[in-house]
C-alpha cells in the first residue's frame, strides 16, 4: 500500500498552474502520476486537465 501526501493548502489557479509545467517539463503523464508527484487531489488534477483540454493548451492523447 502507498500512502500519498496531499497539499490541502493550494488554490486552484496554482494548482492549474503547477499542473500545466509538469506536462511543459514531461510531456507526456498520466493524471494520476501529476497529482501524487505534485501532491493534489487526483480529482482536482482530473479536472484541472480536461480545462486545460477546453482552453486548448493541453492535448490529451488516448
Amino acid at each position: 500500500m502507498k500512502v500519498i501526501n496531499v497539499r490541502g493548502d493550494v488554490d486552484y489557479d496554482t494548482a492549474k498552474g503547477e499542473v500545466l509545467g509538469y506536462y511543459k517539463k514531461y510531456k507526456r503523464a498520466c493524471e494520476d502520476e501529476v497529482a501524487e508527484d505534485l501532491e493534489l487531489d487526483y480529482e482536482l488534477v482530473f479536472n484541472i486537465v480536461d480545462e486545460l483540454e477546453e482552453e486548448g493548451r493541453l492535448k490529451v492523447v488516448k
